[in-house]
């Protein structure tokens, strides 16, 4: 196509953006398939390479401990005793015989009463949430509760169970895994029940610099962290309110302040450095186990 017919391109007519290095993504791995704004992976993106288990690691495949049997999970949350899933599954009716990689795969919707119990099957989804924000509100279209109730009551059993080698907690709600703290979320007060998480990049901010607090943050590195926010480096470096930001996101991650003392004049990047040839990308829960 020559440059002239491309600059004559109307806005509806142009891809949409992918998701940057300082989009918050739940899955890194689908990051170049989701769309920046929505947070959505498409139906087509889901399930490509469905059947695709990880490379091989001392003679296991480094994916699927996270399967339910041939299913991919890209949700797993437990919501006011029930378990939420979407999944890809193969689509019912092919031959036991079929060679994994010409097995058909199709997305879906499910709910149980338990964490390894057998469920039933909702209305399949078009779309894979992968940012906090699109989690719930797949949560919200899928269940009908507020969206106050949901990061209220929600948790992240899937990024519970990439922590800890894959397996389920002992309960429905394990510490340190609801969407408040794990995601950083909270709803405004004043009556419009507007959804905020700290792992988008607030007003005025950086998006690099909030990128680079995020990491320290999920390396669970608090004390230090408490002792930069209230030092007039946080506020030089991030302004007030950046730094305001910074000591709202410690308070949902690990309960406030506590008194920290103030760290010494020292920049952040300085305090914090990233390890040789590091990315900075901006993940939420880890990496996969």
């Amino acid at each position: 196509m020559s440059t002239v017919l491309e600059t004559q391109l109307s806005a509806a007519e142009e891809p949409e953006r992918k998701a940057t290095p300082h989009t918050a993504v739940l899955d890194p791995d689908r990051r170049k398939d989701t769309a920046l704004k929505s947070g959505l992976i498409a139906e087509k993106d889901a399930l490509y390479m469905a059947y695709h288990q990880g490379t091989i690691f001392r003679g296991h495949p480094s994916l699927s401990s996270l399967r339910l049997g041939d299913e991919i999970v890209f949700y797993e949350v437990t919501l006011l005793g029930k378990v939420y899933r979407a999944l890809a599954r193969p689509t019912p009716g092919q031959s036991p015989r079929t060679n994994h990689r010409d097995v058909k795969y199709e997305l879906a919707r499910a709910w149980s009463e338990g964490l390894q119990k057998d469920g039933w099957l909702l209305e399949p989804p078009t779309t894979i949430p992968n940012t906090p924000r699109a989690l719930v509100s797949e949560l919200h279209e899928v269940t009908g509760l507020s969206i106050a109730d949901i990061v209220e009551n929600a948790y992240s059993i899937l990024n519970y169970r990439r922590h800890h080698g894959a397996r389920y907690p002992d309960s429905m709600e394990p510490s340190g895994y609801n969407f408040k703290e794990l995601f950083l979320m909270s709803v405004d007060t004043d009556g419009n029940t507007k959804l905020k998480t700290f792992y988008e990049t607030p007003p005025g901010i950086n998006p690099e610099k909030w990128t680079n607090f995020l990491r320290v943050l999920d390396r669970k590195e608090c004390e230090p962290l408490r002792q930069y926010a209230v030092s007039s480096m946080a506020v030089g470096e991030y302004g007030e309110a950046g730094a305001m930001a910074i000591r709202e996101a410690l308070r949902l991650r690990d309960g406030g302040l506590r008194a920290a003392p103030p760290a010494s004049y020292m920049p952040f990047i300085e305090r914090f450095p990233l390890a040789d040839h590091q990315k900075l990308e901006r993940n939420v829960g880890g990496q996969r186990r």
